[in-house]
């Protein structure tokens, strides 16, 4: 009998198509292809540099996802033939008979899910860890920069010399504070955002404190790099934070994380 879509096929009568020692085989198969992904995500060489570390990081995470899809499609298909197999034996039992073969593959089907399943899990969990390991790596990349909102824009200006006059005028630091500034995004009607990329963190940290007093007369503004996911937490989190600053609170966004008074809190929270 061969079952369509499921792959997988019986003979009418005899013993289970699937013997212990094949049994045994497809768990052992399970376990090596988890060592194998377990293994690409181990630790890398600390002589690595941050673009190398996070381009393996982002490899590894890939290549778990396709392995992730793989386990899913596996196990919807025993899924399928577990409730065909069901259904025969529903079927077999008001004709025939109870068939003890049928039950024993349809048993060994339920526990090759079972296991399946557990491997899935595992594999979700290192795609969690992985996730929050990029994720930190980008914070630390991005804890160099500041960005500048507004600041209007020609064809023929110099945005890093531009962006060292302000740090030298305005905020009175040293001209070579700024490594590198530059324009991101496609060009349109209102000014890019400018990517300002400090050598040192403590000059970053003068502007983010003076940034309000020094800037209150201008057209633009200066606020954090933040990375993908802490921009669409920080929207989830506006109109707390508004409600917030009406009852004279003191809300703050800080590393992906709401703070009111210094205390953390969650951004779903009412």
């Amino acid at each position: 009998m061969n079952m369509s879509g499921t792959g997988i096929s019986r003979k009418p009568s005899g013993p289970s198509t699937r013997s212990s020692a094949q049994r045994a085989s497809k768990s052992a198969q399970v376990n090596v292809e988890h060592s194998s992904v377990m293994a690409a995500t181990a630790d890398t060489p600390e002589s690595w540099s941050d673009t190398e570390f996070k381009a393996y990081m982002v490899r590894s995470f890939n290549a778990l996802n396709d392995k992730l899809d793989n386990y899913e499609v596996r196990i919807n298909g025993l899924e399928s033939a577990i409730a065909t197999l069901e259904s025969k034996q529903q079927e077999q039992e008001k004709t025939l008979g109870y068939q003890d073969s049928f039950v024993h593959d349809t048993q060994s089907l339920k526990h090759e899910n079972l296991v399946l399943k557990r491997t899935k899990k595992q594999l979700e969990d290192t795609i969690e860890t992985q996730a929050i390991h990029l994720e930190r790596l980008e914070q630390y990349s991005r804890g160099f920069n500041l960005r500048i909102v507004g600041l209007p824009e020609n064809d023929s200006e110099d945005t890093l010399e531009n962006m060292k006059d302000i740090i030298e005028h305005k905020f009175q630091l040293p001209r070579d504070s700024i490594e590198n500034a530059h324009r991101v995004g496609k060009k349109r009607d209102n000014p890019r955002h400018i990517i300002c990329k400090f050598l040192r963190r403590p000059d970053r940290q003068v502007v983010l404190r003076r940034k309000r007093e020094i800037l209150k007369n201008e057209k633009y503004f200066i606020t954090t790099d933040l990375t993908p996911r802490e921009l669409e937490l920080k929207k989830r989190a506006a109109p707390l934070m508004k409600r917030l600053f009406e009852e004279g609170k003191r809300p703050k966004f800080r590393a992906g994380k709401l703070y009111v008074n210094g205390v953390e809190r969650s951004i779903d929270s009412q």
